[in-house]
């Protein structure tokens, strides 16, 4: 699956751990995928906001999840991100 386009919708703060969350919408030339996505919120900044970090963290737990799925976690390059792809929040710095 070649993703194409990466948004994030519902991005929020859970009140019981702290931890970001949001719906992460993957849409690729095979289909699209809703994913619901959490990441701890960061530390350490560096030369990127918050959001950026928060962002990329978000889509990297979705990707991790798409690649755990039985469909694609047998075979090494089945998901592949265009770098045109990524929302423009996690280019931020």
């Amino acid at each position: 699956m070649k993703i194409e386009r990466i948004s994030l919708e519902n991005i929020a703060v859970s009140p019981h751990s702290g931890a970001h969350v949001a719906t992460v919408l993957l849409q690729g030339n095979k289909g699209s995928l809703s994913l619901r996505a959490s990441a701890m919120p960061p530390t350490v900044l560096g030369d990127l906001t918050e959001a950026a970090i928060v962002t990329r963290a978000l889509v990297q737990d979705a990707l991790r999840q798409v690649r755990r799925m039985p469909e694609f976690r047998n075979t090494p390059q089945a998901v592949i991100v265009a770098e045109n792809a990524w929302p423009r929040s996690a280019e931020q710095a």
